[in-house]
């Protein structure tokens, strides 16, 4: 039987808002064979509120309709679905509230089920796997490689009308450990400290809290979110 223990946390960085966003959950009974445990992490980007808006509106809307698809369909195929039904609304909005204009989210989301994971990720957050002491990077970055234009993404949720996706997945085993974190942790602490921090804390609320606040504590300058 499938069991995993989850923490999170998110602080704020040098901006008055956080635009991070973070959701998880973890069902119980058929709930938990057919569609698994879900977490998400989501940074926004855009003007006034909207990048708020838009990391939130994505989890909270992937968390709570993903589990209302069929339990025919495979993770992939309803996580795609889902979140195609999300850029529509986010590229709506934008268009109709001039104080949503230009507003999307990353998003780096994983499902766990039966003995596998499946992940869906756009953007720059990232999904991290921790496994017999070695930590593996999951996902890519969809940002310009030009120097000057590192940080801005190429690909995200509510920037373009054809949804590009990266998916993956592969078998659970016992003791794996799973990192989904804003550029605000990663970008700050680099691998080898998130590795370090994750093999340090035994329990993930007391991980996560700690990558987060390591990454404040180095003077991160954006937002700090970690699921573990």
């Amino acid at each position: 039987m499938l069991s995993a223990t989850v923490g999170y946390a998110s602080f704020t960085g040098p901006r008055p808002r956080n635009e991070d966003f973070c959701g998880l959950v973890t069902p119980e009974g058929a709930a938990l064979e057919t569609k698994g445990i879900l977490a998400a992490v989501a940074d926004g980007v855009g003007g006034q509120q909207g990048g708020r808006e838009a990391s939130e509106y994505t989890v909270r809307g992937l968390l709570a309709d993903y589990y209302a698809t069929p339990d025919t369909w495979s993770p992939p195929q309803a996580l795609d679905t889902v979140l195609k039904a999300q850029n529509r609304w986010l590229m709506a909005q934008g268009a109709v509230r001039r104080e949503l204009a230009g507003m999307a989210t990353t998003l780096s989301a994983i499902v766990l089920r039966g003995s596998g994971y499946h992940t869906v990720h756009i953007g720059d957050s990232r999904i991290y796997l921790r496994r017999a002491g070695e930590l593996r990077r999951l996902t890519t970055d969809h940002v310009w490689e030009h120097p000057d234009m590192q940080h801005v993404l190429k690909r995200a949720i509510g920037l373009d009308a054809r949804l590009l996706l990266d998916h993956g997945g592969g078998e659970l085993r016992a003791g794996d450990v799973f990192l989904l974190a804003s550029d605000g942790v990663w970008n700050t602490l680099g691998d080898a400290r998130i590795d370090a921090v994750l093999g340090q804390q035994a329990e993930p609320q007391a991980a996560a809290t700690a990558l987060a606040q390591s990454a404040r504590d180095h003077g991160a300058q954006d937002d700090c979110t970690a699921v573990v």
